[in-house]
C-alpha cells in the first residue's frame, strides 16, 4: 500500500492547526454528504508539522454529534475495501438490532465503494460514509432502500489552516485560502508553506526541512 507524507510549515504570525480534507464524494442516490477534517495538527508560528498516510480505503459509520459548538463524526467500525475489487457492502441491523456492515464483495461500480443501505431502524442517528488511512474523510444520512457510491481521492488533498480538530464538518463553499496538493508514487512527499502574507502554496524541495523560504 502507497503512504504519502506532507510536511506542512507556518512561516506566519498566526495560531491554529493545518488540517486536510477532500472535496464531497460523488455521492449516487444519496444527499447532504458532509465534508470532514480528514487529519489536523497544531502548528504555532515559525514551526512545522508533518503528515504521513497509507492510501487504505474502507467503508465506515458512526455518529456525528456537536460538541463544543462543533460538529465532528465519531467512527464506531471501519471495513478496509478496494475500489477495484471489493468494493459493495451491505449495512443494516444483526440479529440483536446493532447496526453493523455485512457481506464486503465484489460487485460494485469500478473505482468508486458502494454501500446497500438495508431495511433496519435505529436508535440513534447513523451516518456513513468513507475513509483513507482509516480516518474519515466524508459521510452521508442513513438512508434505509438506498444505494450509495462513494469515489475517493487517492492522491489529491486540500489543505487549510485555521480552528480545526480531525472529524470536524468543513463548510467547503467557504474555504478561500486552499491549496490543492496531489501526490504520486514517484512523489510521495509533498510541502505546504503558510507564507508571512498568511497565503498557503506548495513549495519546492519537499524532504528539506528548513522554516522559511
Amino acid at each position: 500500500m502507497t503512504e504519502y507524507r506532507l510536511t506542512c510549515v507556518n512561516n506566519s504570525s498566526l495560531h491554529g492547526s493545518f488540517a486536510l480534507y477532500q472535496v464531497p464524494p460523488h455521492a449516487s442516490g444519496s444527499t447532504g454528504a458532509a465534508c470532514l477534517t480528514w487529519l489536523a495538527r497544531p502548528a504555532a508560528p515559525g514551526t512545522q508539522v508533518r503528515f504521513s498516510w497509507s492510501t487504505e480505503v474502507g467503508f465506515i459509520w458512526g455518529e456525528r454529534g456537536t460538541f463544543g459548538g462543533r460538529t465532528t463524526f465519531t467512527a464506531y467500525q471501519y471495513i478496509a475495501a478496494d475500489p477495484e475489487r471489493e468494493n459493495l457492502i451491505d449495512f443494516g441491523a444483526d440479529d440483536f438490532g446493532a447496526p453493523t456492515f455485512q457481506n464486503l464483495r465484489t460487485g460494485g461500480a469500478q473505482g468508486a465503494l458502494t454501500v446497500r443501505q438495508l431495511n433496519a431502524t435505529f436508535d440513534f442517528p447513523i451516518h456513513l460514509g468513507i475513509a483513507l488511512g482509516k480516518a474519515p474523510i466524508y459521510t452521508v444520512d442513513f438512508n434505509v432502500n438506498v444505494l450509495s457510491a462513494f469515489i475517493p481521492h487517492r492522491h489529491r488533498c486540500w489543505v487549510i489552516f485555521g480552528s480545526y480538530t480531525a472529524g470536524q464538518a468543513i463548510d467547503v463553499e467557504a474555504q478561500t485560502n486552499v491549496q490543492v496538493v496531489d501526490f504520486n508514487p514517484a512523489s510521495p512527499t509533498q510541502r505546504v508553506e503558510l507564507t508571512a502574507e498568511n497565503i498557503l502554496r506548495c513549495t519546492s524541495a519537499p524532504d528539506a526541512d528548513p522554516l522559511s523560504g
